[in-house]
């Protein structure tokens, strides 16, 4: 297995030299961001141009990076979600009760959250989150504690949410990710997946889960 990472503790290739490289084994991707176009994306893309195994995967990218894609696949496997609806344009009669949140469904903006907490807000956000209704708005009811968790191959940074981060793991595959979830009357509830940034992953946990893979 060749370990693809621009964290120098953990890695057998730079990414921008594994780019230039044929790949003939299988390949363990480890970044914080996996979103399309980015060098997450394309390092896993350059694996599967030769055929070989990859983690994770570009679907298994596609389907934690895009919302609703995240939601009805995790629905599928079990995984307590939030309902949600998709909004392009604002209107007067979304009949939405606030607060809710609002993820941004488009291939560019990252680390899109953002919670409404009043009915007038909510048409001039959808807007702005939309860039002019070019592209949908996932709106999610608040109903319990919001947390951002960093999910590191199953392992969490919140005790609470440990064992939903490896359901969330075994059915995703992404080894690195920030997780956004409620706590509503004792359960984890998944809203949204994004990039985790670098100095939100602790890096002890991911040495140690890559140094059991190797061996």
């Amino acid at each position: 297995m060749i370990i693809v990472s621009e964290n120098e503790d953990e890695t057998d290739s730079s990414p921008l030299f594994f780019l230039r490289q044929p790949v003939d084994d299988s390949v363990l991707n480890i970044n914080s961001d996996y979103r399309y176009l980015r060098m997450g994306y394309y390092v896993s893309a350059h694996a599967e141009t030769f055929g070989v195994d990859v983690t994770p995967g570009c679907t298994e990218i596609m389907d934690a990076y895009r919302n609703p894609l995240l939601i009805e696949k995790a629905r599928r496997y079990g995984l307590i979600t939030s309902s949600y609806r998709l909004v392009t344009k604002p209107k007067d009669d979304l009949n939405l009760s606030v607060p809710v949140m609002l993820f941004a469904v488009n291939p560019f903006t990252n680390n899109s959250m953002r919670i409404v907490r009043s009915g007038s807000r909510l048409p001039g956000m959808i807007k702005k989150m939309s860039m002019d209704a070019r592209f949908p708005v996932s709106i999610h009811p608040v109903k319990g504690k919001v947390l951002e968790i960093v999910q590191m191959f199953g392992e969490s940074t919140n005790d609470e949410t440990s064992e939903f981060t490896k359901r969330f793991f075994d059915v995703f595959n992404i080894p690195i990710c920030k997780l956004i979830v409620q706590i509503h009357d004792g359960n984890v509830i998944l809203n949204h997946c994004e990039p985790a940034l670098e100095k939100e992953v602790k890096w002890d946990i991911v040495h140690d889960k890559v140094h059991k893979i190797k061996t």
